[in-house]
């Protein structure tokens, strides 16, 4: 009898799994049916992918090898390129050189410091002090035995170009802290702190002052109080002008308000503020501080004095995709693209994924020019799973849904809570999320975008969060 009952458990046993599986497969055609009715999608573009890890059975799909703009969620691309190529213990230098000859203490020729896209340098959020870079400097310049230098502090910036942004970013965003010029010396995170004073609803605000203190950069502010507590203000003006726009509303009756501008030329102020630490610390310097793009300077035969190298590619990563910095993403892309020469679409391409799908114009997902399918996402999302040598580093890059960083309030207070590692991307009538799901003892990669859009941006991340939980 035994024999019997076990008999019919195992002949059943597959019926009942592919019943489960049809309900389960019902279930998610259902709630993406419902999703897709909402009132605020009814004009909408959307994209949307789930795949099983375990077996490559694609869960949930729509649209999904359709373009559509992803925003920030482009930086998967931009992290997964650059560890599974360079490696997640890679680190930016940047040399000191000199190019002369020392003579009685005397350093006859020039100082140089050499930039190859170190985004780090003064940076808040790796926590890089650059006065600790300053005082290694230092120590170099003197166990070189050069107490003066007849000639300049000259900082070579070129290898990125002089470009700085990209030719397919809106007006609107240039000249703002988020999307700072790109050179291969950065310095602070090429941010400027600029410290307001507002008053009454409508009245002008006052600034107060400026980190760090950039002395020839004009601003013209004309920023004004508001009864929001928003901040709606803005920063617009081209890379290397001294000049500054400052447009918009803070929160009225706030006795200090910071607005981030961009600095306008990185390699100019490293280069002054080099100049005036070794001058405060006994090493006179008889020219201005200056950078290659004004003097358009070629070293004879540069001697190295001392390399400052960033943190890990790994923890750089991390902030990217953590915190969405564009500024890091940037830098990364640059150095693929213009040091390394990656094309990243071949390369991607080679590693057997499908790549037309991708248009790609930058390295942080500022653009609305980008695009990408749902289905490129996942298919990297599966190889940095599950070929790359650096998986683990790229799988903890991303924050954890209802925890951390850009998605600190996704998913949070649901199932969902804590096992997701999501990127999250907006722009303009843009709304992204993409990443790992782990439910049921499985892992899962989704990646869901939605363009154009009608309502509230926390109402339609009500519905992605409610299509998920269904999903899952």
């Amino acid at each position: 009898m035994k024999n019997k009952i076990s008999y019919y458990f195992f002949l059943f046993l597959p019926l009942f799994i592919l019943s489960f599986s049809l309900e389960l497969e019902a279930q998610n055609q259902t709630s993406l049916r419902k999703f897709l009715n909402e009132p605020h999608l009814k004009h909408a573009a959307i994209g949307l992918k789930i795949v099983d890890l375990s077996s490559g059975e694609v869960v949930l799909s729509h649209n999904e090898n359709t373009s559509f703009t992803p925003g920030s969620t482009m930086k998967i691309v931009t992290t997964a390129t650059a560890l599974d190529i360079l490696g997640k213990n890679f680190s930016f230098q940047t040399k000191l050189l000199y190019d002369g000859e020392i003579l009685d203490g005397i350093l006859l020729g020039d100082l140089i410091i050499e930039g190859f896209g170190d985004p780090t340098l003064g940076s808040e959020f790796l926590s890089q002090d650059i006065s600790s870079v300053y005082s290694k400097f230092f120590q170099a310049i003197n166990n070189a035995g050069i107490k003066k230098i007849n000639g300049r502090v000259i900082v070579l910036d070129q290898h990125f170009g002089y470009e700085g942004i990209s030719g397919k970013w809106m007006w609107e965003d240039i000249g703002n802290a988020y999307s700072s010029a790109i050179y291969g010396i950065s310095i602070y995170d090429n941010t400027c702190k600029i410290e307001l004073q507002s008053f009454q609803v409508g009245k002008d605000t006052k600034i107060l002052n400026m980190r760090p203190n950039i002395t020839d950069l004009q601003l013209i502010n004309e920023i004004k109080g508001a009864a929001s507590n928003a901040d709606n203000s803005y920063v617009s003006g081209i890379p290397f002008s001294n000049n500054r726009r400052l447009y918009g509303t803070i929160p009225q009756n706030r006795s200090s308000f910071i607005v981030k501008s961009d600095i306008p030329d990185p390699g100019l102020l490293l280069a002054r503020e080099i100049k005036q630490y070794l001058t405060n610390n006994g090493i006179a310097i008889t020219q201005e501080a200056t950078t290659n793009r004004l003097v358009s300077f070629t070293p004879t035969s540069p001697i190295l004095l001392t390399a400052h190298r960033s943190p890990s590619l790994a923890s750089i990563v991390r902030v990217i995709n953590e915190r969405s910095n564009n500024h890091y993403a940037e830098h990364v892309y640059q150095y693929l693209t213009k040091i390394e020469g990656v094309d990243i679409l071949s390369y991607w391409k080679k590693q057997g994924i499908t790549t037309s799908s991708l248009f790609l114009f930058d390295g942080s997902g500022i653009s609305a020019a980008n695009a990408v399918s749902v289905t490129f996402l996942t298919d990297i999302l599966i190889y940095m799973n599950d070929r790359s040598l650096e998986s683990d580093a790229f799988y903890e890059s991303f924050p954890i849904a209802g925890k951390e960083g850009t998605v600190v309030s996704f998913l949070r207070g649901t199932c969902l809570e804590g096992k997701a590692k999501v990127k999250s991307g907006s722009l303009t009538n843009v709304q992204s999320y993409s990443g790992y799901i782990n439910s049921n003892g499985k892992r899962y990669a989704f990646a869901i975008i939605v363009n154009q859009y009608n309502g509230t941006r926390s109402n339609l991340r009500k519905s992605i969060e409610s299509l998920l939980i269904s999903s899952f």
